[in-house]
């Protein structure tokens, strides 16, 4: 038996740091780990920046409620699961998934 594990971000959403970036209008938001490798040192940074802007954990999770899958990318993972057993995984923090 084969099992499938995707990376939710990029592959069946957009990366959520960069729509965060791009509703909130902060540049330096924009940055991920192909940029800075150091993913303990990429989140402090984002901490810090979400932390100068005033963002709450609230004001993402909203941002997040809105964004769409990716084009394609629900008939590729219906199409999946009728093949193997799928596991998603995401870098980014729990909390972004209880809405």
């Amino acid at each position: 038996m084969y099992i499938v594990c995707l990376d939710l971000e990029s592959i069946l959403i957009p990366e959520i740091w960069l729509s965060v970036a791009k509703k909130k209008k902060i540049k330096e938001l924009e940055l991920t780990t192909r940029d800075l490798p150091d993913y303990e040192a990429l989140m402090k940074r984002r901490l810090k920046i979400l932390q100068a802007h005033n963002i709450k954990l609230r004001d993402i999770q909203k941002i997040i409620k809105k964004i769409e899958p990716l084009n394609g990318a629900l008939s590729f993972l219906n199409w999946l699961r009728k093949r193997c057993p799928v596991i998603i995984l995401s870098d980014t923090f729990i909390e972004f998934g209880n809405i």
